[in-house]
């Protein structure tokens, strides 16, 4: 929903004054004069606040320009390498971004910052590549701390194609949309990473991902896949392998064979946690919403998928427990995990996990009334109305935003008898008053604190409405608030 700035400002009367003379200090120049800047300034300073991908993409960017990503948050843990008292020039792809980033300098003291208008999208003078044209996805080396950066649906296929890279750390750095209709997109045959290279042999043919990838709070959606089996986001998990913090939305997952789930399809002795997957997923044995078959852990993640299957069936998981191999792993371990999606099976179907084979299953429950079945092996069965409640789940020790009890990690939110509990990173900025989107009321709460000028971590930046952090609640956050407005059906 696009909510122009201006006219909400005169509908609710608020005052179209910055909050402090240093919000004025930076100067605004068109993309010629930035020119001319930089052709006439020898000491001039030119950030660039787009992410990596765009700033290496086929455009390039501005001779010289560094790069501090202001989304990821690297501007504002590098600025202060920037000269106080000389010259910045800072752009971005539009022009928002390097005016927020120019106002963040201005509120640090900076003295002399200019702000490109409009952003590389209007700069019709030289740019120039990365300086490592052959380096791989969006940048990054692969190593524990300099991930390979998956910033595109490219960069995600890439990584698939890539199994050599399968013990390597990565990290999600934007949203990936995997629509077939999109221009590059594809209905997949087989899992996007670390797929069965062999339909016909049994057993898992391919090579296992045993590295970290980091969703960094970020959804990779509408994945489509027609295959076999070992099917998901990725096919099988090996020994070490780490997935976190990251979202499926809309997963169309169908399989004719074994080891279907929308994440992953097998996971042996791997880690899932802070993951969640929404959509359908269907498979022929061991269907999970989330996991397929799971010998390895999952913790701290949710499915609301829609699952169909014939064995081992289960809302987030369809077999956990022991191996099926001689001798067998470490049995699976589900932990703090919820499930609430319809499932439908013919043998062993639960509502969470569809066989529990001497796995540990605890602190995880399933919505008896959505998902259509009454027992699970493993997990404990809850009304809607319970699951939406957050004492069911302080009650297990799950670690919720505003209480310390079970931890200071503020894993969880929800807002109760309205929605079921979601993580953090999924509330949008600007969603103050309940985790519901975005509405009126969070608008009003916004305007409680408009103009506030004592903005700190001694009052939480004036209770989270100093969206930028800059001290002062101001028209920056509004535009932020705005930009993030949802409707809540």
């Amino acid at each position: 929903m696009k909510i122009n700035l201006i006219t909400v400002l005169l509908l609710v009367g608020v005052p179209l004054i910055v909050s402090g003379p240093s919000a004025l200090a930076h100067t605004d120049v068109t993309a010629e004069q930035a020119l001319n800047l930089i052709d006439s300034t020898h000491d001039l300073i030119i950030v660039d606040v787009r992410e990596l991908s765009e700033y290496c993409d086929t455009k390039g960017h501005i001779p010289g320009a560094l790069n501090y990503p202001f989304i990821s948050g690297v501007f504002q843990v590098r600025y202060g390498e920037l000269p106080i008292d000389g010259p910045v020039l800072v752009v971005c792809g539009s022009g928002g971004r390097s005016n927020r980033a120019a106002d963040f300098l201005d509120s640090e003291g900076f003295s002399m910052v200019y702000d490109m208008l409009g952003g590389m999208r209007v700069w019709t003078w030289e740019t120039e590549p990365c300086d490592d044209p052959d380096s791989k996805y969006g940048g990054g080396t692969g190593e524990p701390n300099d991930p390979y950066q998956i910033a595109t649906a490219e960069d995600l296929m890439l990584l698939g194609e890539s199994p050599d890279d399968y013990d390597k750390h990565f990290i999600l750095t934007a949203d990936i949309d995997l629509g077939p209709n999109l221009p590059g997109g594809q209905v997949f045959d087989r899992a996007v990473m670390a797929p069965d290279t062999n339909d016909v042999e049994p057993d898992f043919q391919g090579i296992s991902f045993t590295g970290v990838f980091d969703g960094n709070g970020h959804m990779i959606s509408n994945l489509q896949i027609q295959g076999s089996g070992y099917i998901g986001l990725f096919g099988q998990l090996g020994s070490g392998a780490e997935i976190s913090n990251l979202g499926l939305e809309a997963v169309d997952v169908n399989g004719i064979d074994d080891y279907v789930g929308g994440l992953v399809g097998r996971n042996v002795s791997g880690s899932v946690s802070n993951c969640y997957s929404t959509g359908a997923v269907s498979g022929d044995w061991c269907v999970g919403g989330l996991v397929g078959y799971n010998i390895g852990s999952i913790i701290a993640s949710y499915s609301t998928v829609m699952v169909i299957g014939e064995e081992y069936v289960g809302g987030l998981v369809g077999w956990n427990g022991l191996s099926l191999v001689t001798p067998p792993d470490a049995p699976g371990t589900i932990l703090n995990c919820y499930s609430t999606g319809t499932v439908s099976g013919n043998i062993l179907t639960g509502g969470l996990v569809g066989y529990n084979d001497a796995g540990d299953v605890s602190g995880s429950f399933w919505d008896i009334q959505m998902s259509g079945q009454a027992e699970s092996s493993g997990g404990t069965g809850k009304t809607t109305a319970e699951i939406q409640t957050a004492s069911t789940f302080l009650d297990a020790g799950w670690d919720f935003m505003d209480e310390t009890e079970n931890g200071t990690e503020d894993i969880w939110s929800i807002c109760e008898g309205t929605n079921y509990p979601r993580f953090v990173w999924q509330i949008a900025a600007g969603d103050f008053v309940c985790p519901d989107g975005i509405t009126i009321d969070d608008f009003s709460f916004f305007l409680e604190f408009w103009l506030d000028n004592n903005c700190d971590l001694s009052n939480d930046y004036c209770q989270g409405t100093d969206l930028d952090q800059s001290g002062t609640v101001d028209v920056n956050d509004l535009e932020i608030l705005l930009e993030n407005w949802s409707v809540h059906d």
